[in-house]
Formats: structure tokens, C-alpha cells, sequence
């Protein structure tokens, strides 16, 4: 497991690649030894979990409105310009968070730029911990970049010293995980948030946030809110509809581009959109809940040799569910009149 709040870990995340594994039919499979056929598994196991990465339209929205803020940033002194990933858990913010981030320093690389050569830390990835103090929210900086944290230090020490050091690391891009934990009912994480805006204006990079619910948990509300809901654009990660002929269509491609990443050798290409009402009816649209029910269902179909998805179980489940949902009103009716009664 790769934790990437630490720049060794992040390095890491960023250089790791899973190729995705040679097509083979179920009979080749079959006629593997026993080491190689876990060994093919595990290897396509690996790509549908951590190397495959389906860019929806939400995503590559996301991913542009970064790209023009870390350019416009480049130029500004004062009143940088940021981004807020919101929405539910399940909506793959985080994901789409640090694939952005990803995405950014490997094209960095790639273009030899500036800001990837040897001691530079071009992103920088931080997750906001629960009940954050500033100085607190300071010290998950100083452990990503590895800077030495002395007892004595006040929180302008460590202001200073994580400013300094994203500015001679030429940090372009810094990602603020799990930031709805920044709720400004409570005085410490006013400070936490004052704190990020001071970070924001010392240092050259652009800063995105993502968290559940951002919008209720008062960062955008009263002064200082306002600042932040001018210079933030709030882009909200929601569930795929599927009303119109359009995104129909959207969450078919969704479909076809997650069935190819299950590497399953008996799936017929394009076989899954025969269940596209159904997955989702399952899954109300939500991504997170989509990848995890089909990478069961291809689990299952590895295990027992079928090597597809068995599109008739996802009809099942969905009756089930339906019939557990029937029954619910009923059942508490009944718990109800029985404590009535007692």
C-alpha cells in the first residue's frame, strides 16, 4: 500500500505503472501452470484496481480547470486562484484528486520542465486529519516534505519553514484532501482555514481542495468565506444520470471502458450494456459503488472459470433489493404496533 502523504510515497505513486496484461482466451488460461495463472490474475488484479483510470466528462472538466489556475498562478503575486472538489462520499473525489495531481508532475517530467528537475517536489498532497489545529495542519506539511519539526517551534515557525520550502521546491500544485474536516463551527479549524490562505499568498502554488459537502461546512460563508468562494471555483462531483439520449450514452461509455479494465477472457466486447438499466438502478449512478460491484463480479467470474460477468446475477441482485425495499415499510409498521403495545 502506497501512502502517498509522505513526497517518498507520492514519488512512488507517481512512478508506478501497471501495464495492462497480455489478452488470452480461457483455454490458453487454463493451460497455464498453476504459478503463472495466479501470477496472470494478480497481474490483471493490479491493472483494473490501480492502472486503469477511466476519465469520465465531470473528470476532464476538473482536470482543465486545474491546468488554466496552475497557469494563470504562475503569474500572479496576490490573489491566487484555487479549486473545491465536492460532493458525497462514493463520488471518487479523491480519485479524481490525486490522478490530477499525477497527471500534472508526470507531464512535467515528460516536457523536461523546470519544476521536475532533481530536487523539486512539483505537488505536494495532504489530507486534512479530524479536528485540525493550524499548527496541526502544519506539521502534515512539514511530514510530506520531510522538513525536521523541533518541539519549540511556534506555528509562525512552521509557516515560515513549509512557505519557504514549497517556494524553493517550486511547488505548483497543492492538493488539500478530506477538507470538509476544516468545519468552521469550531475556532481551531477557522485558524486551520486562515492558515491555508497565508500558505496560498507565500507560496507560488495553486492550491485545490476536496472534501464531502464542502459548500455546508462554512469555508465559503460570512468574510472569510468570501474571499475563498470569489477566488475558488466549486466543482461538484455528482452521481451519472442517465435520463436523456445523451447521458445514456455517457454512462455506456462509462460502462465499456470499466468492462475493458476487468480484463476478463470470455467477456464479449460491449456484452455489459445489455445491463445498463440495471447497474445503474444498482448503483443511482454513483462511480465508486459501480467499480467495486463490477470488480466483485469479475472476481467471481475468475474464480469459478466463467471469465465474464454474469449479467443475469446483477438483474437478481437488483429484484432482491426491490423486494428488501418493499418489505421495509411493513416491517416497521409492525415494530411499531408491537412496542405500542407493550
Amino acid at each position: 500500500m502506497i501512502e502517498i502523504a509522505t513526497k517518498e510515497g507520492w514519488r512512488e505513486y507517481v512512478d508506478t505503472t501497471y501495464e495492462r496484461p497480455a489478452p488470452i482466451t480461457a483455454e490458453q488460461l487454463r493451460a497455464l501452470s498453476f504459478g503463472d495463472r495466479a501470477m496472470y490474475n494478480q497481474g490483471r488484479a493490479q491493472y483494473s484496481q490501480a492502472g486503469a483510470f477511466v476519465q469520465t466528462p465531470q473528470f476532464h472538466a476538473f482536470q482543465s480547470a486545474v491546468r488554466d489556475r496552475v497557469m494563470l498562478n504562475a503569474h500572479r503575486r496576490v490573489g491566487k486562484l484555487g479549486l473545491i472538489l465536492s460532493g458525497e462520499p462514493g463520488q471518487g473525489k479523491t480519485t479524481s484528486l490525486v490522478e490530477v495531481g499525477r497527471a500534472h508532475e508526470r507531464r512535467r517530467r515528460d516536457t523536461a520542465h523546470p519544476a521536475a528537475r532533481p530536487g523539486k517536489i512539483p505537488v505536494v498532497y495532504v489530507a486534512v486529519p479530524a479536528q485540525c489545529s493550524a499548527k496541526a495542519l502544519m506539521h502534515e506539511f512539514a511530514r510530506f516534505l520531510g522538513l525536521p519539526v523541533l518541539g519549540r517551534m511556534t506555528y509562525g515557525d512552521l509557516l515560515d519553514i513549509v512557505a519557504n520550502a514549497l517556494r524553493r521546491c517550486s511547488t505548483e500544485l497543492v492538493l488539500i484532501d478530506d477538507v470538509h474536516h476544516l468545519d468552521l463551527k469550531y475556532r481551531q479549524n477557522i485558524e486551520a482555514s486562515d492558515m491555508l490562505k497565508q500558505l496560498s499568498e507565500r507560496c507560488g502554488g495553486t492550491f485545490v481542495y476536496a472534501g464531502i459537502a464542502v459548500e455546508q461546512t462554512g469555508l465559503l460563508d460570512g468574510e472569510r468565506g468570501g474571499q475563498i468562494a470569489k477566488r475558488f471555483e466549486v466543482h461538484v462531483a455528482v452521481p451519472f444520470p442517465a435520463g436523456t439520449t445523451s447521458e445514456k450514452a455517457q454512462w455506456g461509455d462509462l460502462l465499456l471502458a470499466m468492462e475493458s479494465s476487468l480484463c476478463l477472457a470470455e467477456q464479449r466486447p460491449g456484452a455489459i450494456l445489455e445491463a445498463a438499466t440495471t447497474l445503474h438502478a444498482l448503483t443511482n449512478g454513483e462511480i465508486g459503488l459501480l467499480k467495486d460491484l463490477l470488480q466483485f463480479a469479475a472476481l467471481r467470474a475468475i474464480q469459478d472459470g466463467t471469465e465474464k460477468l454474469d449479467l443475469a446475477e446483477f438483474q437478481r441482485d437488483l429484484s432482491r433489493r426491490q423486494t428488501v425495499a418493499e418489505l421495509l415499510p411493513t416491517t416497521a409498521r409492525r415494530k411499531r404496533t408491537r412496542a405500542s403495545a407493550q
